[in-house]
């Protein structure tokens, strides 16, 4: 087999595998996280400013501007990270960094393999370097950002999350992290405007799809509500989590029927789901459907005794059906 074939094999199988690369930006891959070690004043009291490059002058070199051979050690050490190889990653990273030691993406990949033995310290350092050769470099921005929130500094972090977007505006995970910290805080039109960023490049993320449904109906907009429930549904089939939502959703619209059926989904993937068998209640109470209420209220019971709306409402339900078929 000729090199130029050993070398199209290489490079083909890291593509395939690059959905679980330590860099890129892809919406399934777990981000860093700090791990438990006791860490230096001085990097647990890290100023922005002290991590933010000096000038925006791009210095660095990227992988298509190093030679093969540099980049077969990087990818070399791309591909072992990948793997949890993390010592072999970071030598075959090193050794391309000797070769080339303005290679930006072997800088910020060197970064993620110490973070990930627990050497912040020497992450930092590296992803500082990353920023220093290339000030645009949004991934970068992205991984401090994880650091500074993981260390419950939140402000920091959305500092950084803003200026990985300010790069790449459609950085899936920084659009997702500003859109579900803002959702959290109750600011509502932030959170649909990172959402919606982040559509534009994946329509089809069923968490920005529920997440906008959660959205739309705090704010009134309940067609448009209803319209991600019914997306997000569609793709993730046996999440109760959405099918609840999209239940609720329908049930405010007064489409019964259609809510009835999302909760039946509910509790066929979650029977032990209280919230679902006494919104089933209410729905069949409101039908005059006593029987069944009753029903629905009991299950709910039967996981939660001592839940006092569900007591009460089966309470209700049992007096109307005597009502209707008295003794």
């Amino acid at each position: 087999m000729n090199n130029s074939r050993i070398r199209f094999i290489f490079y083909f199988l890291i593509a395939v595998t690059m959905v679980f690369s330590q860099t890129g930006c892809n919406k399934k891959r777990s981000a860093p996280r700090v791990p438990s070690v006791d860490l230096p004043e001085n990097i647990r009291n890290i100023t922005i400013e002290q991590l933010m490059p000096k000038s925006d002058k791009v210095t660095g070199k990227f992988k298509n501007e190093v030679s093969e051979a540099i980049k077969d050690e990087y990818m070399y050490g791309t591909l072992a990270g990948q793997y949890g190889k993390i010592d072999t990653a970071r030598k075959h990273l090193m050794n391309a960094l000797k070769k080339e030691p303005k290679f930006v993406d072997a800088h910020h990949n060197l970064g993620l393999a110490y973070y990930k033995q627990g050497q912040i310290e020497k992450a930092i350092s590296s992803w500082k370097t990353a920023l220093e050769l290339a000030p645009s470099y949004a991934e970068t921005y992205y991984n401090l950002a994880v650091f500074m929130l993981d260390l419950r500094r939140e402000d920091d972090g959305i500092k950084l999350l803003e200026t990985c977007v300010k790069y790449d505006p459609f950085h899936l995970k920084a659009r997702y992290a500003l859109g579900k910290i803002a959702q959290r805080k109750g600011k509502n039109k932030e959170a649909i405007r990172h959402f919606r960023s982040y559509q534009s490049k994946d329509k089809g993320d069923p968490r920005v799809l529920a997440a906008l449904g959660e959205l739309y109906l705090l704010e009134g907009q309940h067609e448009a509500s209803l319209k991600e429930f019914e997306a997000a549904s569609r793709i993730d089939e046996k999440n109760p989590k959405i099918h609840y939502q999209l239940g609720v959703a329908y049930h405010r619209r007064n489409l019964l029927d259609h809510a009835i059926l999302q909760y039946k989904r509910v509790v066929e993937l979650s029977p032990d789901n209280v919230d679902a068998y006494i919104n089933l209640g209410d729905v069949y109470y409101h039908q005059n459907e006593f029987a069944s209420a009753l029903a629905s209220y009991n299950a709910a019971l039967s996981i939660a005794p001592t839940n006092t709306y569900a007591a009460k409402k089966a309470k209700m339900a049992e007096t109307k059906l005597l009502e209707v078929n008295p003794k």
